[in-house]
């Protein structure tokens, strides 16, 4: 889980000591903003998540998977055969009603 997720630690304090790996500290859920109406959460990020973001083609920048297509799938009553295209990858497989 680590390999594909950032953690984001929440802890409320000046300095935290915690010692795992980690992306983004919050460290106050009460901190203000000029022209915000109550608390806000203050987080320090140390990744360039717009970087990653755009170059993995997520959130609608240009290089997202290519929604997914069922071709020719001869169905039964209990299973069905599909081929499935992501980007470059096909995936093909039976997929049984439960």
């Amino acid at each position: 889980i680590k390999s594909w997720y950032t953690i984001w630690l929440a802890h409320w304090v000046d300095k935290t000591n915690y010692s795992g790996a980690y992306g983004i500290w919050q460290h106050s859920e009460k901190g203000t903003v000029a022209g915000i109406n109550g608390n806000v959460d203050l987080d320090i990020c140390y990744k360039d998540f717009p970087t990653t973001i755009k170059s993995k083609g997520l959130n609608g920048w240009g290089n997202a998977p290519v929604p997914v297509q069922v071709a020719d799938a001869p169905k039964t009553e209990s299973t069905v055969t599909a081929t499935i295209k992501i980007g470059n990858d096909t995936y093909k497989g039976i997929f049984v009603k439960e």
